[in-house]
């Protein structure tokens, strides 16, 4: 999003993330592989589970988002 005076302000963690389920094979590739087409850079996650189940960007202003492989359901 944008704002017309500038950020919203900083993100309160680096844990805080919008977590994102693409249960299409190969959808977290290829929505991953698009953002660093247009110089997005993945960063390592601070919680390990992230880093095991997902690929997280982060914005300028330090929101990120995790691309998780999957539906986010345990039935």
């Amino acid at each position: 999003t944008r704002h017309e005076h500038g950020s919203p302000g900083a993100a309160p963690s680096k844990d805080n993330l919008l977590v994102l389920y693409l249960p299409e094979p190969g959808a977290v590739e290829a929505v991953a592989a698009r953002l660093e087409s247009k110089g997005h850079k993945s960063v390592e996650p601070e919680n390990p589970y992230w880093k095991a189940n997902s690929i997280t960007f982060e914005d300028p202003d330090g929101w990120r988002v995790a691309l998780v492989r999957g539906t986010g359901c345990t039935d």
